[in-house]
C-alpha cells in the first residue's frame, strides 16, 4: 500500500431474522462504528456499501446515496460495491484502496443484506443469478447443489465420512452459542447434524448457512487522524488484501475441490502483508457449507489438502487451539446476510486483536487475522489480513 491504512472503529448488528429494514440495520452498525472510534463529528471523506442485491430482496436501490443522506454524510462520495457475498469484503478493498492512494483521509464502509423480506424460494433464486445461468441454473442447480456436488467429490477423494464433516458445524455452533450477535447460539451433536433434513445430498440441514439479516460497519482512516484517536490499544491495521476471480462456471475449473481464486487472492495479500500463513493468530473463513470451511483451510495453506478434518477433529482449529478458525461461529452459526459476512469477519476480527471478544471466544494473544470471503460459487474471492496496532 502506498500509504498505511488503519481501522478506528467497528460496528455491527445482530444477525437473524429482524424487523428493521436495511437502511436501519445499516444506520445501527454505522452508527457504532462511529462512536467505537471517538470520531463521531469528524469528517467522513467517503462512503462504500457493500450488498449483494438489496434491489430484489427489499426493493431498495441506490442504497450508497441513501446512507450517505441517512447518515449525513451528504456531500461526501458514496460507492456501492457487488461481488456477490463477497461484496462486503470487496467494499472493504475499494475503502482501504481510497486512503491507501491518498483519495481519502476517512472512509466509512457498510456491509449489509436483508434477506427475509421474500420467501425462501424467490431468495434461492436470487441468489442463484451469482452462478453461470448458461452452464448452471439453466439445468437446474443451485449453490446448494453445487456445494453438494463438491462435497460429494470430496469425500471420493480423500474418504471424508458424514460424521467427520459433521464437526464442522458442531464446532460452528459450539462458538456460535457464545456470540450474542449469532443467528443461531444453540450447540448441536454429530448426530442433530446427522439426521436433520437433506437439502441436497449429503448436505444437510445443519451444513448450510441461513438466509439472515443484518450488518457490520467499520471507519477507515489515514495515519493523520491516528493522533485523533482515543487509544491507540484499540486500532488495527490493514497489512494486505488480495482479490482474485476464477472460471464462473465450476465445470470450467481445473478442480472442483480447490479453489484457485482463494490461493491466488490469499498468495496477494500475504506478500503484501510481507507475512506467511504460520503468523497468523486467527482466522475467519467463509464458510458458507461446512465442506467449503474445509477446503478454504486446506487452499489459504493451513494444512495438506484432504487432512483439515483431522485438526477439527483434535480441535486444533478451536477457540483454544494452536489454529482458530472461525472462533465467532462463523457464516453457519453466526449467520450470512451476504454483502454483510465480509465486513463481520473484519468486525469480529478487530474485537479479536483488541482482545475484547466475546466471553469463551477470545484467542489468546492475537496479533494477526486473516478474514477470506467467497463471491459466487468459489469465483471471486478478497482475502484480507490486519494486526493489532499496539
Amino acid at each position: 500500500m502506498n500509504r498505511p491504512v488503519f481501522i478506528a472503529g467497528v460496528g455491527m448488528t445482530p444477525f437473524g431474522v429482524l424487523h428493521d429494514s436495511i437502511t436501519e440495520l445499516s444506520s445501527k452498525a454505522s452508527l457504532q462504528a462511529l462512536q467505537d472510534s471517538g470520531l463521531v463529528d469528524a469528517r467522513i471523506d467517503r462512503l462504500v456499501v457493500g450488498c449483494q442485491n438489496p434491489d430484489e430482496f427489499t426493493g431498495i436501490g441506490h442504497l450508497s446515496t441513501i446512507m450517505s443522506d441517512q447518515l449525513g454524510l451528504v456531500p461526501s462520495g458514496a460507492t456501492r460495491v457487488e461481488t456477490g457475498p463477497s461484496s462486503g469484503a470487496s467494499g472493504f478493498e475499494v475503502g482501504c484502496s481510497f486512503i491507501a492512494s491518498g483519495l481519502a483521509e476517512s472512509v466509512l464502509v457498510i456491509g449489509a443484506e436483508k434477506m427475509s423480506e421474500v420467501g425462501r424460494g424467490i431468495a434461492s433464486k436470487i441468489l442463484a443469478k451469482m452462478m453461470s445461468n448458461e452452464n448452471e441454473t439453466r439445468y437446474g442447480a443451485t449453490p446448494t447443489a453445487l456445494a453438494a456436488l463438491i462435497t460429494r467429490r470430496y469425500m471420493h477423494e480423500h474418504g471424508l465420512t458424514r460424521d467427520e464433516l459433521s464437526l464442522v458445524p458442531v464446532k460452528a455452533h459450539r462458538n456460535g452459542a457464545k456470540n450474542p450477535l449469532a443467528h443461531f447460539q444453540r450447540e448441536v451433536t454429530i448426530d442433530e447434524v446427522n439426521v436433520s433434513r437433506i437439502v441436497a445430498d449429503p448436505l444437510t440441514l445443519y451444513d448450510c448457512s441461513p438466509m439472515s439479516d443484518g450488518a457490520a460497519a467499520a471507519l477507515l482512516v489515514s495515519e493523520k487522524y491516528i493522533p485523533k484517536l482515543p487509544s491507540k490499544e484499540l486500532i488495527a491495521k490493514v497489512l494486505g488484501v488480495g482479490h482474485a476471480t476464477d472460471f464462473h462456471a465450476i465445470q470450467h475449473r481445473d478442480s472442483i475441490t480447490s479453489f484457485k481464486a482463494t490461493k491466488v487472492s490469499a498468495d496477494a495479500a500475504f506478500k503484501m502483508a510481507k507475512c506467511t500463513v504460520k503468523d497468523i493468530d486467527v482466522f475467519e473463513l467463509h464458510d458458507a457449507f461446512s465442506i467449503l470451511e474445509l477446503v478454504n483451510m486446506e487452499d489459504i495453506g493451513l494444512f495438506p489438502k484432504g487432512e483439515s478434518i483431522n485438526f477439527v477433529r483434535d480441535e486444533i482449529t478451536a477457540v483454544h487451539g494452536d489454529t482458530p478458525v472461525n472462533p465467532t461461529g462463523g457464516l453457519k452459526s453466526r449467520g450470512h446476510p451476504t454483502g454483510a459476512t465480509g465486513m463481520a469477519q473484519i468486525h469480529d476480527l478487530v474485537r479479536q486483536l483488541r482482545g475484547t471478544a466475546p466471553k469463551g471466544l477470545q484467542v489468546q494473544s492475537a496479533r494477526k487475522g486473516l478474514a477470506h470471503n467467497i463471491g459466487g460459487l468459489g469465483n471471486n474471492m478478497v482475502v484480507s489480513i490486519l494486526e493489532c496496532f499496539s
